[in-house]
C-alpha cells in the first residue's frame, strides 16, 4: 500500500484549508498555533501549525476527490488505510506521519517533526534563551551629590590656584549671598515705591491726607 501520494496531497491542501477530509473514517484539522517557550523557558519556539486528527468529522470536504485524477483510486486506498488501521492499530503515512488507534478505539494522528505546514513560517527557527556562561562585567557604582559637589569646588579651586576649602566653609558663602540678595530686593522695592509715590503724587494726595491729617485738619489745609 502506497500512502506516498496520500501524504503529499494532505500536507499540500492543509497548508491553505484548516480540514481535509478523509471520507467515512474522519478528517484532519490543522490549527495555528503562537509563538511559545518551552517548559524550562530556555527555546523559543516560532508560531506554528498543529495538525491533529478528529474521527467525528465524517463530512467529506472533496478536497482530496478534486486534488486526485482517479477519486475510484483514493477510494480504494481509504478503504485499505481503514482496514489495516482497525487490525494493525496503526498506519504510516509516508512523509507525513502516522495514525493511531488506542485501546479505547480512538484515533489520533502524530505528524513527522520535519513536515511544515505553516505556509507564514518563513524560515523561523527555534530561539535559544540560554543564560550567559559568564556573568555580566558592567559595573555601575552610585555616588554622593555632597560628595561630587564638594569635588568639583575643589576642582575650581585647585585650577584658580587658590587654597582649598571645606564643605562647611562652602555651605557660609552660599548663605551669605543669598542674604546680600535678599537685602538688595527690598532695597530695590522701597526705592521704586518711593519713585511711584513721586511720579504719581497729584492722583495720591487725597490718599495721603486722609491717612496723614485729620478731618478738621484737612479743612484747615
Amino acid at each position: 500500500m502506497d500512502t506516498s501520494l496520500l501524504s503529499l496531497h494532505c500536507i499540500e491542501l492543509l497548508r491553505t484549508n484548516n480540514r481535509v477530509s478523509l471520507g467515512n473514517m474522519g478528517s484532519f484539522m490543522a490549527e495555528d498555533t503562537p509563538a511559545t517557550l518551552t517548559h524550562n523557558a530556555h527555546v523559543l519556539l516560532p508560531p506554528g501549525r498543529r495538525i491533529f486528527f478528529r474521527e467525528s468529522e465524517t463530512w467529506n470536504d472533496g478536497l482530496l476527490e478534486k486534488a486526485y485524477d482517479n477519486p475510484e483510486e483514493l477510494k480504494t486506498l481509504l478503504s485499505e488505510v481503514s482496514r489495516k488501521l482497525t487490525r494493525e492499530k496503526s498506519v504510516t503515512l509516508e512523509g507525513f506521519g502516522r495514525l493511531r488507534r488506542t485501546r479505547e478505539g480512538d484515533v489520533f494522528f502524530v505528524m513527522d517533526k520535519s513536515v511544515s505546514v505553516n505556509p507564514n513560517e518563513f524560515g523561523l527557527v527555534p530561539l535559544s534563551m540560554s543564560p550567559l556562561s559568564t556573568p555580566s562585567k558592567v559595573k555601575c557604582t552610585l555616588s554622593d551629590p555632597l560628595q561630587e559637589d564638594t569635588r568639583e569646588e575643589k576642582q575650581e579651586t585647585e585650577s584658580k590656584g587658590g587654597t582649598k576649602t571645606t564643605a562647611g566653609e562652602v555651605k557660609t558663602d552660599r548663605k551669605a549671598s543669598k542674604g546680600v540678595a535678599v537685602f538688595l530686593t527690598i532695597l530695590l522695592l522701597l526705592i521704586l515705591c518711593l519713585l511711584l509715590v513721586y511720579v504719581f503724587k497729584d492722583f495720591l494726595r487725597p490718599v495721603l491726607e486722609k491717612i496723614l491729617y485729620s478731618a478738621e485738619e484737612r479743612l484747615l489745609l
